[in-house]
């Protein structure tokens, strides 16, 4: 049993001061790093760790587009989230590989299947759902889970009832 593909989406980076690492990257590869952004609010990408919604709107990110795969990096802000908790607990370093999936319960059947526990944290932008599963010992490193889903409706549902992201995990 696979996930499903073999479509690696991102290599997420976390760091401690994104300015620096970005400048170093792109004397290192020779590319210019996209624009700096901070995540956006809940109520545009609702996203849960540990069941609970999260506000991460401090998390700073950016991202480098190789020729097959882009490099994400990611700053944690001052609240909690899953990038500050791996952060502070294992320093600067890859926190997750992405892949984007034709089908997540596929994808999490096979990551099951591996010894891997549920996802701890799952999120909702308008064009995809991803989740992050704590693979590192099984697999070295945590697995972020894309789909490209069309989110509008559950976007909405999931602001009135907190509890329905349940369904994904």
């Amino acid at each position: 049993m696979s996930i499903g593909t073999t479509k690696l989406c991102h290599i997420a980076i976390l760091v401690k001061d994104l300015d620096r690492a970005l400048a170093n990257w792109e004397k290192v590869l020779g590319v210019k790093a996209g624009a700096p952004f901070y995540l956006p609010p809940a109520s545009e990408v609702p996203a849960f760790t540990d069941g609970k919604p999260g506000d991460y709107t401090d998390c700073r990110l950016a991202t480098i587009q190789l020729e097959n795969c882009v490099l994400e990096f990611a700053q944690p802000g001052a609240n909690p989230s899953p990038w500050k908790d791996k952060l502070d607990r294992d320093g600067e370093g890859v926190q997750h590989i992405s892949f984007i999936v034709p089908d997540r319960e596929k994808a999490r059947d096979a990551l099951k299947a591996v010894g891997a526990p549920a996802p701890y944290h799952i999120g909702y932008w308008p064009g995809g759902t991803y989740s992050f599963t704590n693979s590192t010992p099984q697999l070295g490193v945590e697995i972020n889970i894309k789909t490209d889903d069309d989110n509008t409706a559950k976007k909405a549902r999931l602001l009135s009832d907190p509890d329905f992201h349940k369904q994904d995990l």
